[in-house]
């Protein structure tokens, strides 16, 4: 069974509010430990060294990643419990799962 509508929008505006969210994060915490701005506009990439480029690289999609998934977690979590539906299991219902 195809996810709901409304499984569907939740998600994507979920997803949206805590990638913005977790992106100022980011940004706060890099700016806080090595006192620049984080390196995400071209002209400000082309000034740090490769290593303080991979570094944020690395620390930005970690973050970026674990936030995605704890989000969709919890979404998930009370979409079941509302709608009695877990979704991505195929349908099953809350019970079920």
């Amino acid at each position: 069974m195809k996810n709901s509508l409304g499984w569907t929008a939740a998600s994507a505006l979920t997803l949206l509010a805590s990638s913005a969210i977790a992106e100022k994060a980011v940004a706060a915490g890099w700016k806080a430990v090595t006192g620049k701005p984080a390196p995400q506009d071209e002209d400000q990439v082309l000034s740090y060294r490769l290593g303080e480029v991979i570094a944020f690289a690395l620390v930005s999609g970690a973050v970026m990643t674990l936030t995605r998934q704890l989000t969709l977690r919890q979404a998930a979590k009370i979409h079941a419990r509302r709608s009695g539906v877990v979704p991505g299991v195929g349908g099953a219902t809350a019970l079920e799962a």
